[in-house]
């Protein structure tokens, strides 16, 4: 049974003083408190227990496309500076893989440092101006982005390259670019 007894005298409890963190455990602690250590991982990596994803090389990349542009006669040079306008005062400078001056044609394919200046804005605008219509459409640039390939998820890299190509040009070619 339950007793009420009356208090006589209540002492404020005295909690320790300073500030307190809530430790989280996350897996790199969860592993080195199981025994594992840094350099245990790193071996793990280098025997191919732990595998980055293998990407499409911005030289292969390059190999493919350009041999679908000069089957089409389309002649572009390689690593040209281009300055983009992204609004009245805004612009920001561009290095295309490549790029015909003459047609305003270019390509990009993003990969590794290209996603600090390609972002998804930059983007974004590229792929306004190729669809974009009216009177000043003939000083538009008509830049086809492609983001890099993980060889593992599209092992017929290859031929998405060539087709995605092809199409670009065959679009151009419709809206009398080329």
């Amino acid at each position: 049974m339950l007793k009420i007894k009356k208090i006589k005298r209540y002492r404020i409890a005295k909690y320790p003083r300073g500030t307190y963190r809530r430790k989280t455990d996350n897996l790199a602690g969860k592993l080195i408190k199981g025994g594992l250590t840094v350099s245990i991982l790193s071996s793990l990596g280098a025997c191919g227990g732990i595998l980055a994803p293998d990407f499409v090389t911005e030289n292969e990349a390059r190999s493919i496309i350009k041999a679908v542009f000069d089957d089409n006669n389309v002649n572009l040079e390689e690593d040209i500076s281009y300055f983009l306008k992204q609004g009245e005062t805004d612009s920001i400078e561009l290095n295309l893989d490549g790029y015909n001056d003459s047609l305003k044609v270019g390509y990009e394919y993003i990969y590794d440092e290209d996603y600090f200046t390609f972002d998804d804005q930059t983007v974004k605008t590229l792929d306004s101006l190729i669809n974009e219509s009216g009177p000043y459409i003939e000083s538009s640039p008509y830049i086809k982005c492609i983001d890099e390939i993980d060889k593992e998820e599209n092992p017929k890299y290859e031929k998405y390259l060539e087709e995605t190509i092809q199409e670009f040009i065959d679009y151009l070619k419709t809206q009398g670019v080329i």
